[in-house]
């Protein structure tokens, strides 16, 4: 069995910087606060919350709120600047900048985010600006729009999306942004290339995670494809593939990813009896 795994993987800047200011944090002895998972990772998040980080959708106890880097309602932040005595915003650059974008054109034209409406950096966006969030084409009354995207959305899905949205609609003028982030676009086209050449594709990321999934789709139109959290789900008929590809998600630590490897391995060693 021939183990390639993927060059870019691991944390994302955004993600790295959010776990790694709460593990000071807490290191610092405080009490920390937020508001859900700090990353869409099991693992890295029970490490936090035994080192005493406490996640609750209600106002609660605290010396530190930290704003997730998925970004929060502005109103909603100026509440909780009231309440806590010290507020933290690790909402990630590239996401603040999609919300300045949607602010500045929401005052001259609709603005329409392709994006899961329930997702935490979507529900956080329609704080700062009335936009319209949806993965599936409509009719439009509007003449004047510009369209957006999430920041873990798949660039050909949203190009096709804009594409679909000019043909069913008259518009006068219709501005197209790319506001996906580059980190996740590079590992788009890296899952598209690789997932050709191998028998299995291994996509290692939190369930809840979006940009983990959308290379779980990617890779599934190329090759036969598992998603997993952690080594113990790799399924025994692994071994049984000549060519495995291993990706992450942006909320995927390296070390997780070291870990499926090393049982890859150790499979492989044991359908051989050389270990």
């Amino acid at each position: 069995m021939k183990i390639v795994v993927a060059k870019n993987i691991g944390f994302c800047f955004g993600v790295e910087r959010a776990i790694r200011t709460v593990e000071e944090l807490l290191d610092e002895g405080k009490k920390v606060v937020t508001d859900g998972e700090i990353v869409h990772n099991k693992q890295v998040m029970e490490k936090l919350t035994k080192k005493g980080l406490k996640v609750s959708s209600e106002m609660t106890d605290g010396e530190v709120f930290v704003v997730r880097a998925h970004g929060i309602p502005k109103d909603r932040l100026e509440e909780l600047k009231r309440i806590f005595p010290e507020v933290v915003d690790l909402t990630c650059p590239i996401v603040s900048q999609l919300f300045k974008t949607a602010q500045r054109y929401a005052k001259e034209r609709k603005v329409i985010v392709f994006g899961k409406e329930d997702h935490p950096e979507m529900v956080a966006l329609k704080g700062y600006a009335p936009a319209i969030v949806t993965k599936v084409p409509f009719k439009l009354e509007e003449k004047k729009v510009v369209f957006l995207s999430q920041t873990t959305s798949s660039l050909e899905e949203y190009k096709e999306f804009v594409v679909t949205m000019i043909r069913m609609n008259e518009f006068e003028e219709a501005i197209f942004l790319n506001t996906i982030c580059p980190v996740t676009v590079n590992r788009e086209r890296e899952v598209e290339e690789l997932s050709r050449i191998c028998e299995l594709s291994i996509v290692v990321g939190g369930r809840h995670s979006s940009n983990t999934g959308k290379l779980f789709r990617i890779a599934s139109k190329h090759s036969k494809t598992i998603w997993i959290e952690s080594p113990d789900e790799l399924p025994a008929d692994v071994v049984k593939y000549g060519t495995v590809c291993v990706f992450s998600g942006t909320s995927t630590p390296n070390s997780l990813i070291e870990n499926v490897v090393r049982k890859l391995k150790e499979m492989e060693g044991k359908r051989d009896g050389t270990i």
